[in-house]
């Protein structure tokens, strides 16, 4: 038998030329080795009657499978197979022991299955009892692949083999086959997960937040060519942490997809020792599972840590969270403070006016001065979001007696709210001051004060600004020029306003250890003395240019019982219940005038004198049924003489008149919320009538 030429189709010349290729580095190839066993059914060549020339045999084989990197939908087959085909009718069979390799497509349909499709050839070499012979082959297939897991893979296939000779085809057939395949790659592979971390720098003020708002950001990328399920993100750093925190859970992520994934923290307080800036180790790590067996990626990451007294701009409302009203040394300066003020002038303005007066005056007594930081001025960082300033904690500004604008508003605003009153941060270009709650509606704020540019309307709340970097020129001043810069700034439209306690739901106030720092409390007498002589300006100031004008007003007889009534509630307002008494009484010496009598009402009730305050009521209500506030104040004076069938009738009547006074009922146990000054167990008045 003559030796045949040997053919070498076109495919198998290009598929070793593309993959003789060298790869890019960053690219990873998988290679496959698989045992296929095989069933072979004849389908060529026929004798003349039409019998096929071989009956079905079998065989087997050793077949690769490289998948380069940079073309994952391609793949080179490679291997060598042995069949064994009987003769029909014979006792002798052939066999054909062969070699070569195919280009092919892969389609992944899930996580695990893979439809594949080749065609290639190679060479054979035929053995009969006759004698061998060697010529090329082609062939095309195709199958599934399912993955059991990360190395093994069951192959499920068919293929058609054209054995060629010169003068024909010496064996066509299907071989169906089904093996297992073990990849060479596949103790590593799940490893190809991208991780991008970017970790900001940690602020210790605001060690909680960071269980529920980002520290920073986790760029997830999958590189593998299989999805990443029950996907699990943790970050932890030890040195402050009690245990990993974990960020984000996601079910699946499909090859070559990427996601980022917030990064949080829930620190303990060890993050709060932090006094100097320092950096510290943490650690991402990401737990999935790949093809069902479960991986583990870790990344370090520096994490930057910043001094307990740091914070930025960017949110305003930070600020709040160093206001620290729960802190010994703050309640205790308060406290003293404030139970004197409550006292000391009773029934002047409101509890909270007189408390925030006597609040201020400590702070001057004690010492306190404004001094600008000449490292971190609040005229500069509050301009740059990212910039860091260094705030002080009230018992630190109480201890060194000094500070910036934003230390010496956060200390004032820690001593009200350690009060009970209600604080807000004013911010206007380059600087920052307090506000707070006066204790009065919008209507009794125009008849207390004589100004009406001097105090702020927000939502239903008179506010009073307080510019407290000129802490030792007392309240007065203070107060004067916080206004004015108010309504600069609201002019310009460049005014900035947040409360204290709408700002703790988001930042929630810390404090921190005394570590040693004494604060010795100011002199009470001259803190007293300072109180009740800045008291007594303010009501001067308030009302001595007013009672002139009624003063000319009546000597002049016009509106006499109208301006002698204005006259009783002005003094009435400031606590002068002995000459508030005597124009009320002057004004119903001329005619039975029903605010005077309920004004009457008023100042009895306020002085305890409950059985005359309802005198003074119901003789208003003989005079005018309908009046609400009579009914209002007739039902507060009931309450004190615990008549308390009387005092259903007249709360029932009084939600018939008028729901809006019947809301502003203030009584223990009653349904109406009850206010501050029914709280500290003063009484107060705000429903004074012209």
């Amino acid at each position: 038998m003559s030796r045949p030429r040997v053919l070498a189709p076109a495919p198998i010349v290009c598929a070793f030329m593309l993959f003789a290729l060298p790869l890019p580095a960053q690219t990873r190839s998988d290679l496959q080795l698989s045992l296929v066993p095989s069933v072979a059914i004849p389908v060529g060549p026929t004798l003349e009657d039409g019998l096929p020339f071989y009956a079905i045999g079998g065989g087997g084989g050793l077949e690769g499978e490289l998948v380069p990197g940079f073309l994952p939908y391609s793949m080179l087959r490679f291997g060598v197979d042995a069949e064994l085909l009987p003769i029909n009718h014979a006792e002798g069979g052939l066999t054909l022991v062969s070699a070569g390799a195919s280009l092919g497509a892969r389609l992944r349909a899930g996580a695990r299955l893979t439809l594949k499709a080749w065609g290639g050839g190679g060479l054979y070499m035929g053995l009969v009892e006759a004698g061998t012979v060697r010529n090329p082959f082609w062939e095309a297939g195709g199958g599934i692949g399912i993955r059991l897991g990360p190395t093994l893979e069951l192959s499920l296939g068919g293929r058609y083999r054209d054995y060629l000779t010169p003068s024909g085809s010496l064996y066509r057939g299907v071989s169906v086959a089904a093996g297992v395949g073990y990849d060479l790659a596949g103790a590593r592979k799940g490893g190809s997960i991208r991780m991008e971390p970017s970790i900001r720098p940690i602020f210790p003020l605001f060690y909680t937040w960071y269980d529920d708002n980002p520290a920073g950001e986790l760029v997830l990328r999958n590189d593998e060519s299989s999805p990443l399920e029950k996907v699990k993100v943790s970050f932890e750093v030890r040195q402050y942490m009690d245990g990993p925190r974990v960020c984000a859970e996601l079910p699946r992520l499909a090859p070559g997809a990427s996601v980022a994934v917030p990064v949080f923290a829930l620190f303990n307080d060890q993050i709060f020792r932090v006094t100097e800036g320092t950096k510290s180790a943490g650690e991402i790590v990401v737990e999935y599972f790949y093809l069902g067996s479960a991986r583990t990626a870790r990344y370090p990451v520096t994490v930057t840590v910043n001094n307990r007294n740091a914070m930025t701009w960017d949110d305003d409302r930070k600020a709040a969270a160093f206001v620290a009203a729960k802190n010994p040394l703050v309640l205790a300066f308060s406290k003293s403070v404030a139970s004197a003020a409550r006292r000391s002038g009773e029934g002047t303005a409101s509890t909270e006016i007189r408390t925030a007066i006597g609040l201020f005056e400590a702070l001057r007594v004690h010492g306190l001065g404004y001094v600008v930081d000449p490292a971190t001025p609040y005229a500069e960082l509050a301009g740059d979001e990212s910039a860091v300033d260094f705030l002080q904690f009230p018992q630190q500004t109480l201890a060194y007696r000094a500070g910036d604008c934003d230390d010496l508003s956060v200390v004032y605003a820690a001593l009200l709210e350690a009060s009970g009153i209600r604080s807000a941060f004013v911010l206007v270009p380059g600087h920052v001051y307090v506000a707070f709650d006066s204790g009065l509606s919008p209507d009794a704020a125009r008849r207390l004060f004589a100004n009406p540019s001097e105090w702020i309307e927000r939502e239903g709340t008179a506010w009073i600004p307080v510019e407290v970097t000129l802490v030792a020129d007392g309240f007065l001043k203070a107060w004067r020029t916080g206004a004015r810069e108010w309504r600069e700034a609201e002019r310009d439209a460049t005014l900035g306003f947040f409360e204290t306690r709408k700002a703790w739901e988001l930042y929630e106030p810390v404090g921190i250890a005394d570590d040693g720092v004494a604060v010795l409390l100011p002199d009470a007498a001259r803190v007293q003395a300072a109180y009740e002589a800045e008291l007594g300006r303010f009501v001067s100031d308030q009302t001595s240019g007013r009672i002139a004008a009624l003063a000319a007003s009546i000597r002049s007889g016009k509106s006499v019982e109208a301006d002698l009534n204005r006259l009783g509630i002005l003094y009435a307002q400031f606590g002068q219940f002995d000459k508030a008494r005597a124009q009320f009484l002057e004004a119903l010496r001329r005619r039975e005038n029903p605010a005077a009598l309920v004004n009457l009402g008023n100042i009895a009730y306020l002085e305890d004198k409950a059985r005359e305050a309802v005198g003074w009521y119901e003789r208003a209500l003989k005079a005018q049924p309908e009046s609400g506030v009579a009914l209002l104040g007739l039902a507060r004076a009931l309450y004190e003489l615990e008549d308390f069938a009387s005092l259903d009738s007249a709360v029932a009547k009084l939600k018939a008149l008028s729901p809006d006074l019947a809301s502003r009922l203030s009584l223990p146990g009653a349904s109406a919320s009850t206010s501050r000054a029914a709280e500290s167990g003063e009484k107060e008045i705000e429903e004074w009538t012209e």
